[in-house]
């Protein structure tokens, strides 16, 4: 392999795809990334067997072939050198030389074989989606996702697909978020599959900011995503069944409080600071026309916040986790909000308070805790 190519190129291309690299493994190959010649493009792709990220940028080739690099070194090597043409050759050892200017460097790879066949994708079902929508619908229930891998079905979010709508929900058990969209699809009959939060992440990293459109495959233990400007993410699916989240979601209440989105944010974040770190344990005194907000702590001492509000219902009072509270707070976009509850015990529904009809699409439920 002879390629020649901007350094600005190849230092993008190698930072869109170095987080699949596999930080544990024991296989060697799978701490590279494999680079490829196709026609006048190198394509770089990292993969961890769990997730494989593929980017395609521009090369001027004199001779075609392929290798992998250590991920790591050469990434330092690409990032610091100056911003000119970078020469790659290759040598029948799988040793890679590589030059810019008065630099050359000479490190060792491993042959273009030994790199894992990415996972082919055979369409059960595929769909074009925007990738501002999803962008946001990411951002609205990933925070939900469970960290437990003892719970490995909560470990995603749940991606659920109908006639001309998609939905995302996530839960840890102690909160849960849920979301829908429209988007133009055809499909027989409702299905759902479990996408890995690594993934989740990498995509709000990697989606562009514009409206351009994403196109989803899914088959039946993979589901991939081409983004334009020539990258796509294939994951391996969660394996299970996502539990009945309709259920958590109360059906009626009798208390309704509306209350100012920022204001709530402002005062949960200061009184959290006077909470135990294990329990995050902080207080919601509702009476009236006010929300008191109160944190203690035995040893430090106590703090307390009034925020008004709008009350439907008789006062009552519950106990909750400051960060699950903090956490649903920062992804809601509107001015006001809404909570509504029946006890101190029972799940809280928490919603948007907007006329924009897009807006009552989510929703979040948290669970209180025990005063």
């Amino acid at each position: 392999m002879k390629i020649k190519g901007s350094r600005g190129q190849i230092h993008y291309g190698v930072g869109i795809v170095q987080n699949a690299v596999s930080l544990k493994t024991s296989l060697p190959v799978l701490l590279n990334i494999l680079l490829e010649v196709e026609k006048e493009k190198l394509k770089l792709t990292a993969t961890d067997l769990e997730i494989t990220i593929n980017c395609t940028i521009p090369i001027e080739v004199e001779e075609g072939g392929g290798i992998t690099v250590p991920s790591k070194l050469f990434t330092n090597i690409i990032k610091e050198l100056p911003e000119k043409e970078v020469y790659i050759q290759t040598t029948p050892d799988n040793s890679i030389k590589i030059k810019c200017e008065k630099s050359i460097f000479n490190i060792f790879g491993l042959p273009q074989n030994e790199f894992p066949t990415p996972p082919a994708i055979e369409d059960k079902i595929s769909l074009i989606i925007n990738a501002n929508i999803l962008k946001e619908m990411i951002r609205k229930t990933r925070f939900a996702i469970s960290t437990d891998e003892t719970r490995f079905t909560l470990n995603g979010v749940c991606f659920i697909l109908k006639e001309n709508q998609v939905k995302m929900v996530a839960t840890d058990g102690h909160r849960l978020a849920y979301i829908k969209e429209d988007v133009p699809l055809t499909i027989k009959e409702e299905m759902s599959v479990i996408i890995p939060g690594k993934v989740l992440n990498e995509l709000t990293r990697l989606l562009p900011e514009g409206g351009e459109k994403v196109k989803v495959s899914i088959s039946k233990n993979y589901i991939s995503f081409h983004i334009p400007e020539d990258i796509s993410i294939t994951s391996r699916l969660i394996e299970g069944t996502f539990p009945n989240y309709e259920q958590v979601i109360p059906k009626e209440t009798d208390k309704q409080i509306k209350v100012n989105t920022r204001s709530l944010l402002d005062a949960t974040r200061r009184v959290s600071i006077l909470t135990e770190e294990k329990s995050n344990l902080i207080k919601f005194q509702i009476a009236k026309d006010r929300l008191t907000v109160i944190g203690s702590t035995p040893s430090s001492g106590e703090a307390r916040e009034e925020v008004e509000i709008a009350l439907k219902g008789s006062d009552i009072e519950a106990g909750f986790n400051a960060r699950y509270v903090l956490d649903l707070l920062r992804v809601i976009d509107t001015e006001e909000m809404v909570f509504e509850m029946s006890n101190p015990s029972s799940p809280i529904l928490v919603r948007p308070y907007s006329k924009d009809i897009k807006e009552r699409n989510y929703l979040c439920v948290i669970m209180p805790v025990r005063l």
